[in-house]
This record gives structure tokens, sequence and C-alpha cells, in this order.
């Protein structure tokens, strides 16, 4: 394992020597690494920084490792005026020490060490020679924080709001409901419930689980992940589940336009109904790392989401989409759809 994270912390080459960070990497091949974030984690033999234990300060360095450069604020500089004195003594992070010619502080500076805040990048500088001494924002080419991205989006630049692409509510702001960059993917077989709609009338939202990784595939096979969180559940509030008729650790189906999966009622405060207009809405939330294999199994919790990508880094829609939760467990998606209407029409 310490073999990997040396790799990782880079070294130069041909000697292998481990480096100190991020800053002794080159761009012309004398200098290898495995991600230059952790770049320090591992700066000689026998010091893995992220094993530490032995905190100090306020932040605790010391114990384990923050990338990049062990800093546990980013942007610190902000912390400082654009002359590096603190803004006040109580927010004080970072500041340029004017005796030494470096910046000091609490935390590791997230900027050059030894950049006065004075400085005037020469004309034509590049890399990080082009950002200004009172310039705190290291990572965007001029320095400054940006409230929207001057390039590459393909919505904006202003914020909006819109509603997901599944609302139980009317956008309240304007009369565009949605994004219209989105690419909601309609097809027969990628079908959307209405906006609101009474077949659907609560809000499923999907989240992780520290015990799994992602759909579940490498934990599901670890018995000690699998023996954490054994079995697929849904949460919700003990308000929904009086009103449903879910009694905790019971069956429950989810239904969406899509499809249907069963769970295991996990009846908890934490989800607390919202009011919206005046009405009550409920959530649930769904973890997603289940499937048909492993040590554990379960339902696959990704059949209840829409097809659908955001119009800049195409991730599908799965915080907010609307759903039905019954009582007990349903064997076809078909009858789950035609008990969750009838329920909503007033039918049964």
């Amino acid at each position: 394992m310490e073999e990997i994270l040396q790799e990782i912390n880079g070294y130069t080459l041909p000697d292998r020597k481990l480096v100190s960070g991020f800053t002794e990497l080159q761009a012309d091949g004398s200098t290898a690494c495995g991600c230059w974030i952790y770049s320090g984690v591992f700066p000689q033999p026998g010091e893995n920084k992220a094993n530490g234990r032995s905190p100090t300060g306020f932040y605790g360095h010391g114990w384990g490792f923050a990338w990049p450069a062990d800093r546990r604020i980013l942007y610190n500089r902000a912390a400082a005026r654009p002359d590096g004195t603190p803004w006040s003594e109580r927010k004080k992070l970072i500041w340029w020490d004017e005796q030494e010619q470096e910046w000091t502080g609490l935390d590791v500076p997230d900027f050059t060490k030894t950049k006065p805040p004075n400085y005037e990048p020469p004309e034509n500088a590049t890399g990080d020679d082009a950002i200004a001494g009172d310039k705190p924002f290291i990572m965007h080419q001029d320095g400054l924080g940006w409230i929207w991205v001057p390039v590459g989006l393909k919505d904006g630049p202003l914020p909006a709001h819109y509603e997901p692409l599944e609302s139980p509510v009317r956008n309240p702001l304007y009369r565009q409901q949605i994004n219209p960059a989105a690419d909601a993917k309609v097809r027969p077989d990628n079908v959307y419930a209405e906006s609101p709609d009474e077949r659907f009338p609560y809000v499923l939202t999907t989240y992780r689980l520290t015990e799994h990784h992602t759909s579940g595939a490498m934990s599901r096979m670890l018995p000690h992940l699998a023996e954490l969180q054994p079995e697929l559940f849904c949460e919700l509030s003990p308000e929904l589940a009086a009103e449903r008729g879910i009694d905790p650790g019971g069956w429950v189906t989810v239904v969406t336009a899509r499809g249907s999966i069963v769970a295991r009622a996990l009846v908890t405060p934490r989800i607390q109904p919202l009011r919206i207009n005046g009405r009550i809405l409920h959530q649930v939330g769904l973890p997603y790392h289940w499937g048909y294999c492993g040590l554990v199994k379960g339902d696959v919790v990704n059949d209840l989401v829409a097809i659908s990508e955001e119009p800049n880094v195409r991730i599908m829609e799965t915080k907010g989409i609307l759903c039905n939760v019954l009582p007990g467990r349903l064997p076809e998606s078909k009858e789950a759809l035609e008990q969750g209407s009838a329920q909503a029409e007033g039918r049964v």
C-alpha cells in the first residue's frame, strides 16, 4: 500500500527520489507523479503523512494529509487583505510577514510563499507568474473569484432557477419550467411524470452510504461492508409512514413513471416533510448500492431514474424525481403503477 502511495506522491527520474510536494514536479520527463494534488503525502522514506495522528494547532496539522500540500483551507490568501494583513484578529488565517518576506500563519499558505502582496506580473508572464500578489484564486488564470465562468457553459452565464425535469410544483419564478438546455431524451421507453402528477405525489432523492462504493459492485462482495449495510432500504419520515400505513422494517414499493422497486422501510425523523405553497410535501430517500449479484442483493434503484443529461457535465437527474410509495411488496411495475394511480385518484 505504501509503495502505491509513493507512486502517487511522485519522485524524480531515474533515481526515484521522493519529491516533497507538487512544486518540484517538472513537465520535462524528469519527474513522475500519480496525482499531483496528493504530492507531498509521502515526502521521504518512512514518512507517510496520511497516517499522521499527532494534530497540532487549530486546524489539526499532523493529523492525516489534506490536499494539496496539507493546506486545510483552500484559497486561504483570501483571509488577508490585499496588502497582506489579516482582515481582523478574529479571522486571521495567513498573512504576509514583512520581515521574513514570506506568507505565514495558522495554515499552509495556498499561495506562492515568497510572492509579496504588491507583486505585479510582468508583461507576457505565464502560469503562476501571471497572478498578482493580491489575487487569491490561484486556479483561475486571472486570480479572481468568479460569479460565473467566462467560457464553456452551455447555459448561463447568470444563475437561474429551474425546476427538475419532474417536479411537484410549477416554477414559481419563471414561465420556463425546466432548463431549456437540458436533454431529457424523451422516448417511449424513457417516460416522465407530469409536473405535478397526482400519481406520483412524493419527491425521491438517491444518495450514497459510507459503507458502500458507487453501485456496490465491489463493496457488496466484501463481507465486512456487506454486513454493515446488508439490505436496500427506503428512508421516509414518521409522518409519511403514518399516512401510508407503513411499519418500520416492513416492505414498501417505490414507483416512478419508469418502474418500481421494493425495499425495507427505514422510518426516521432525519427525512423531514416540507411545506410548499401551503401544502405538505413528503420526501423519500434511497441509497443506490444494491443489485442482483454479491453477498447481499437488492433491487436496482437506478431503474427508477430517467435517462437525461444536464447541459454541462451531462449527469442524469437523480436528486429530484417524482415517485409514489406503497406499503407491501408489489411484484410488477405495472401493478404497482396501477395501484398508485388508483390511490391518487381516490379509486381505492
